[in-house]
């Protein structure tokens, strides 16, 4: 039986700026195509456009991130408000390092308002239960975990870890097993595991680009045998896909023997056809791509790229 294409991507991403506070060697973001941030309200008025289009086309996910978004607080919360306008999102999250989510304003923590204004799930990237490791990695002082989880859960925030695998970091199985059982102590409702990202077609004569490249050849960790012996600890596997809107995924669910969940992803970048809908994403000028790669992948009408991918 052929798989029915889904009429619309499974989540839309609002990127609301391209600055970021971190110095993560394996940024993605810094080896991909990147907008500058440039001013908010052709960034709002392209949000109100799109966010309704995917949302009458059935869209019901969507996933806030940057650069670190919370570096631009009311882009964050003007989407929010946007967002706001249609009550049955399934999810709404946000990616950040969380180094600004308990900065205080008006008597309220970052993280307060934007629980208020709508935001579901915090996604926070922590790479290592070792404060000083993690904050290596981040390039800057990314605040505790353990703090960040107590707030949000005194909030009523529900919190995913996102960790990504790399020699200095998680490397071996018995990191991650002890980084599940620090994400649990952050109040941490499940885990995500990745590999460093598979990069094809980008610029490498470029030398900041390439110092990432080199930095994810050196430092790659494969998922396999890490996952093998998670597996032999007691790890059972719940789930897996095999791509994510037409770009080469293996998404791996788990839970320990204790039942917390975790998932683990290998993902490449630079090979997708975007007529596939790989990636819908609405970037800092307030214009919807359909992949990160380049400006030729503008799109201006969604419903009507929908219908011509269905041809």
């Amino acid at each position: 039986m052929v798989e029915k294409k889904p009429t619309v991507p499974e989540q839309i991403d609002v990127m609301v700026n391209s600055e970021c506070n971190a110095r993560c060697q394996m940024c993605i973001q810094e080896i991909t195509w990147k907008i500058p941030t440039g001013e908010q309200d052709p960034f709002t008025s392209g949000v109100a456009d799109y966010i309704s289009e995917y949302h009458d086309l059935g869209g019901r996910k969507v996933i806030i991130t940057g650069g670190e978004p919370t570096l631009r607080p009311s882009r964050v919360i003007s989407t929010l408000e946007e967002l706001s306008k249609y009550p049955d999102w399934d999810l709404i999250a946000m990616y950040t390092n969380g180094s600004r989510l308990l900065k205080e304003s008006d008597g309220k923590t970052l993280a307060q308002k934007l629980k208020e204004g709508g935001l579901h799930y915090v996604n926070l990237s922590s790479h290592h239960y070792d404060s000083e490791k993690n904050n290596r990695i981040f390039g800057i002082d990314a605040g505790n975990p353990r703090i960040i989880g107590k707030h949000l859960s005194d909030i009523g925030m529900p919190l995913r870890l996102c960790a990504t695998l790399q020699k200095g970091g998680l490397e071996t199985t018995d990191d991650v097993l002890r980084y599940l059982d620090f994400a649990q102590e952050c109040g941490a409702k499940d885990v995500y595991l990745r590999e460093l990202f598979r990069v094809y077609n980008v610029d490498s004569n470029n030398e900041a680009i390439r110092g990432h490249l080199e930095y994810i050849d050196f430092n790659f960790v494969p998922l396999k045998p890490v996952i093998e012996r998670l597996k032999e600890s007691g790890a059972i596997q719940t789930g897996q896909r095999a791509n994510f809107q037409g770009r080469e995924k293996n998404e791996l669910a788990f839970e320990t023997k204790t039942s917390f969940p975790f998932y683990t992803s290998q993902l490449e970048i630079g090979r997708e056809k975007a007529e596939e809908l790989p990636y819908l994403v609405i970037m800092p000028n307030g214009n919807l791509y359909s992949t990160w790669i380049g400006e030729q992948f503008k799109v201006d009408s969604l419903k009507k790229f929908v219908e011509e991918g269905r041809k």
